[in-house]
């Protein structure tokens, strides 16, 4: 669960800026090294390939159910993570796995905030909004809801993301990698 939303974050900060560089005014980052802090709230089952449930007995099915319905009650915990973000970054659009069934709309955007829609009618239907602050170049705030699925178990993230610059150097850090400063930690 945690490389899932370790990886939601990333793709939606790297859309939130992609949409931001398309936009006629774009949202004033400076690009290198950023520490991004979020902290994510999710409830109900993450939509899985049919094919995947279909090897599952109905014991499994109802086993990941209930460990996520579990999951869910428990407080969540920031989560730390590094991301370069660079001129490129901005420039290329964001491509999720399902990019032709999905579109991102920016709903509003100035040099301190941006709010974008996603809206994915494949397989997997589902929507949400990310709204970003950035009250100076080396800071940014946002806020996420997105939903997946459909029914009483949709799969809904809801979160709160923090971000400063770092610097320009980004170092041995490439624009994929991530790290949890929790476990940098426990190697002290």
């Amino acid at each position: 669960m945690k490389m899932l939303k370790t990886t939601a974050i990333a793709a939606l900060t790297l859309t939130a800026l992609s949409v931001a560089a398309a936009a006629p005014e774009r949202l004033n980052v400076k690009l290198g090294l950023w520490e991004m802090t979020s902290t994510m709230r999710f409830s109900g089952v993450p939509p899985l390939p049919k094919e995947l449930l279909d090897k599952m007995t109905p014991q499994q099915r109802a086993k990941m159910i209930a460990d996520l319905k579990a999951a869910s009650q428990e407080e969540p915990e920031p989560e730390t993570s590094s991301q370069c973000i660079t001129q490129e970054d901005l420039d290329k659009p964001f491509e999720a796995g399902n990019s032709e069934d999905c579109t991102s709309t920016v709903v509003r955007t100035t040099r301190t905030t941006q709010e974008f829609r996603m809206v994915c009618t494949g397989k997997t239907k589902g929507s949400g909004t990310f709204k970003v602050s950035t009250p100076t170049p080396e800071t940014m705030n946002g806020t996420l809801d997105l939903k997946a699925g459909e029914g009483p178990d949709a799969f809904v993230i809801k979160g709160t993301i923090k971000g400063r610059w770092l610097g320009a150097d980004c170092g041995d850090e490439d624009s994929d990698d991530s790290y949890d400063e929790d476990e940098d930690n426990s190697d002290q």
